[in-house]
Formats: C-alpha cells, sequence, structure tokens
C-alpha cells in the first residue's frame, strides 16, 4: 500500500476493498449492485457522487448507507444508530496500520489513522491475528538499525526539555494506571499521545531530539494500548500497539519497541491465540539481544513464560520463569527503562502463580501468591492488578474446593476494586463469580454471591 494519508474512511474502504484500488466508477457500481439487490432499485454511479461523499459535502441517502454496509459486512443496525461516517470504521480490521510502509510517513499515517478512530467503542471489530500479527513484529525488528527520524523544520522548536516533561507526564500516567485502571486514563492517555504527534509533524528539532521524541511518542501509543486493553476495547488497543512500534523502529528504540510487543503479548494470550503470544515474545528478545538490561531480560522472560502456560507447555514455562528470577535476582541498573519500574519480586511471584494456575497446578499457584504477599506486593500500591492476584488466589482456593478462603480472597478483591476503572480485572472477578455459582448453597458463597450482586 502507498504511504497515502486518507481523510475520510469511506476513501480507505475503497482503495483497500480489492487486491488493487478501486475507482469512483467502480466502487460505485458495487454499491449500486447491493442497493438493487437490497430493493431498493436502481442507483445514480456517477463519480462526483463518490466525491462528495469522501469530501464530506454530502451523505449518502439511508439506502445507499444500507448497500455500503452490506458490501463491508457492517450490521445494519450500526447504520441506524451511529452516525456517518462513523460506522464505517466497523469495516477496519487494523489493516490500515498494518499495511503501512515502515518509513517515516508510513508512520505518522499510522498514527493519524489510530487517533481518527477517536473514542468509539471498538471492541467488537476484527483484529490482526495469526501471520498478519507476527508480521507486524518481524517488520520492525526488519526496521531497527535503520532509524527513519531526521532533522525537521517547523513553527515550534522542540527542546530537549520538552521532550524531557512529555517523558515524566507519561511517567506519572503509568504510575496512576496502577491505581485508576485504564478506563480512567485512557482519554487523557490520548491527549498526551495527540500533544507529542503534533510536534513530529508541525515542530523543528534536530535529529537527536527527534530520535528521543519519537520514543516518547512510541511509549505514548504503548501506553494507550494498554489502557485501552485494560478498558476492554482490544481493536483500539491493538491499533495503539502497532503504532508504537512504528514509532520505536523509527527512533531505533529496541527498548520500547520490544516492551510494546511484549504488552501485545498479554493482548494476544488473553483475548487470541497463545501461540502468536509466544512468537511476539520471541521477537521482542530478539530486538534487544544481549544489550538489554537484567530487569528487561526478566521481564521478557517472564511473559513468555506466562504465554508458555497458556499453551500448556511445562516445561519451556518452567525454563522461562526460572531465567526471569536469575536476571531480576542481578538488581536494578542506572540504564533500566522507567517503564520497567513494576517489575518486583512480588510481581515475579504473582506471574509464577499464575502460570501454575493455568497449568493445573493450584497448590503451586498458592505458594507462589502467599510468596508475593510475603514480599509485600500488596503494599506496592498496584490496586488493579493486586486485585487481579486476589481474585486468581481465590479461583485457586475454590479449584482445592476451599470456598471459604476463596470467597475471602475474592471479598478483598471487590473492595480494592471500588473506584478502579478496570475491564480487564473486573471480567476475571466475573468469571470467578461464575465458577462460584455452583457452589451457591454454601454459607461463605451464598454471602459473596448475594454481596456481589447487589
Amino acid at each position: 500500500m502507498t504511504p497515502q494519508l486518507f481523510n475520510h474512511p469511506l476513501t480507505f474502504l475503497r482503495y483497500a476493498f480489492g487486491p488493487k484500488p478501486l475507482t469512483a466508477e467502480q466502487y460505485l457500481r458495487l454499491v449500486a449492485d447491493r442497493h438493487a439487490a437490497l430493493g431498493y432499485g436502481a442507483m445514480a454511479t456517477r463519480r462526483e457522487k463518490q466525491s462528495r461523499w469522501e469530501s464530506g459535502a454530502a451523505t449518502p441517502e439511508l439506502p445507499a448507507r444500507l448497500a455500503i454496509a452490506d458490501l463491508h459486512c457492517i450490521p445494519a443496525e450500526a447504520v441506524h444508530t451511529l452516525p456517518w461516517p462513523d460506522w464505517l470504521l466497523l469495516a477496519l480490521d487494523n489493516r490500515s496500520v498494518v499495511d503501512l510502509p515502515w518509513t517515516q510517513t508510513g508512520m505518522l499515517h499510522a498514527l493519524a489513522d489510530t487517533a481518527r478512530g477517536g473514542p468509539m467503542d471498538r471492541r467488537a471489530f476484527l483484529i490482526a491475528t495469526g501471520a498478519t500479527l507476527t508480521g507486524a513484529a518481524d517488520h520492525f525488528l526488519a526496521s531497527l538499525g535503520h532509524p527513519t527520524s531526521t532533522a525537521t523544520t517547523g513553527r515550534l522548536t522542540v527542546t530537549p526539555a520538552m521532550v524531557d516533561h512529555l517523558d515524566q507526564r507519561l511517567d506519572h500516567l503509568r504510575h496512576l494506571d496502577d491505581t485508576l485502571g485504564g478506563g480512567t486514563l485512557r482519554t487523557l492517555a490520548t491527549e498526551e499521545l495527540k500533544l507529542a504527534s503534533s510536534l513530529l509533524d508541525d515542530a523543528r528539532y534536530t535529529s537527536t531530539v527527534g530520535t528521543r521524541l519519537h520514543s516518547v511518542v512510541a511509549e505514548g501509543a504503548r501506553l494507550c494500548g494498554w489502557l485501552f486493553f485494560d478498558s476492554g476495547h482490544h481493536a483500539a488497543a491493538q491499533r495503539y500497539f502497532l503504532t508504537a512500534l512504528r514509532a520505536a523502529a523509527a527512533a531505533d528504540d529496541h527498548a520500547t519497541g520490544a516492551n510494546t510487543l511484549a504488552f501485545m503479548a498479554i493482548q494476544t494470550y488473553s483475548t487470541g491465540n497463545p501461540a502468536d503470544a509466544v512468537d511476539l515474545v520471541e521477537v521482542a528478545q530478539n530486538a534487544v539481544g544481549r544489550g538489554a538490561t537484567p530487569r528487561v531480560k526478566a521481564m521478557l522472560h517472564a511473559r513468555i513464560a506466562r504465554a508458555y502456560a497458556k499453551t500448556g507447555q511445562h516445561k519451556e514455562c518452567a525454563h522461562a520463569l526460572n531465567a526471569a528470577f536469575d536476571a531480576h535476582a542481578q538488581g536494578p541498573h542506572d540504564d533500566d527503562p522507567a517503564w520497567s519500574y513494576w517489575l518486583s519480586t512480588g510481581e515475579l511471584e504473582n506471574l509464577t502463580g499464575s502460570c501454575a494456575l493455568d497449568l493445573g497446578d493450584p497448590a503451586r499457584a498458592l505458594c507462589h501468591f502467599d510468596a508475593a504477599l510475603a514480599a509485600a506486593y500488596d503494599q506496592d500500591g498496584y490496586h488493579r492488578d493486586h486485585a487481579l492476584y486476589l481474585t486468581r488466589t481465590a479461583e485457586a482456593h475454590l479449584a482445592q474446593g476451599d470456598i471459604e478462603h476463596a470467597c475471602a480472597s475474592a471479598s478483598r478483591a471487590v473492595t480494592l476494586l471500588g473506584g478502579v476503572a478496570s475491564a480487564r480485572s473486573s471480567s476475571t472477578l466475573n468469571g470467578f463469580r461464575d465458577k462460584l455459582a455452583p457452589h451457591h448453597e454454601a454459607p461463605a458463597a451464598s454471602d459473596f454471591l448475594t454481596s456481589f450482586l447487589s
């Protein structure tokens, strides 16, 4: 796909409908055929009609909109409930971000396309999977060593101090996320990303400052991806992650790109094919190579261990977890990325417990969840994730038939989640509730279920 910026979703849909871009007349003939097939009669196919639609000068009449929706497999109810052209975004499956070239122009267009998605709920949209997803990771890896960030001219000069401030604002958002969750912060994070992105395309900076600015944009997009994922908006999250990879490649920022791939792996083993998650982390490990700090290496080992657990690979999971603890034991380094702060002994114990639970060993899972508490994980301020691990602790107790302790852990999780807007943690708690429901006659289960539903 050529690096063309699409100002209207319909333009992109026409451009990407087949192996070759469709002309306005060709596209209109397809719409007219659907228009007739749906019983709406003949429809004019003059090129000017398409131009007016794509320029925003005119809105298609309702029968034409329904024909367009049918052509792109968009439910008719979306036409009636969403404004034009917002519902056209339902036909996008992130290919607009995946297919753009891995150049500076492609990266800027990916940012614009991702931002154009706006606050719309994209949870039901298709997302890239399989070879499409891992292919994007491979493109990132192949792009390393060929940074595209260059000095620019513009109205405003971006200084190193300005980039410092942008970086610090992202750090504050990361720490706020530990307590408030993605639902509260995702709008604020997208505005931060828009600010940093606007400077890339309309400001003056040196090559060195430009490289740093691209890294800030990469981390900003990665953070947006995480916050949208935590909110349950999976396709939008993936679009931010894919855009973050492009910005990291433009800056030749191996570590930020690897971190993005690690977070993409969380989404993939949670909502997609865990085997793809293994591939994503392997690319991340190749990206950082031997130059990563021990903490970053530990993070990647732990992340691939979670993917191995989801795929049922016991030995590979155990090996990766041992490597994670060994790397973490080497201690912090001055050049640890700021975004790696969350990886602690308690976090590793919780991740190990989660792996054991996925692999069908609730007794071992409880040992590691207890070890996390012994490492003072509950005192580190990670309210959202602590609630998540408490719910997994409850699942492990329930798997052993200990309903009373299961409900006690789940009740603590409910308390911690008060005020935390995290669909990820809430859905895990809902899953525990469903598993507990068959035991509703037990007093502890009855009390919990009654209070949970009240």
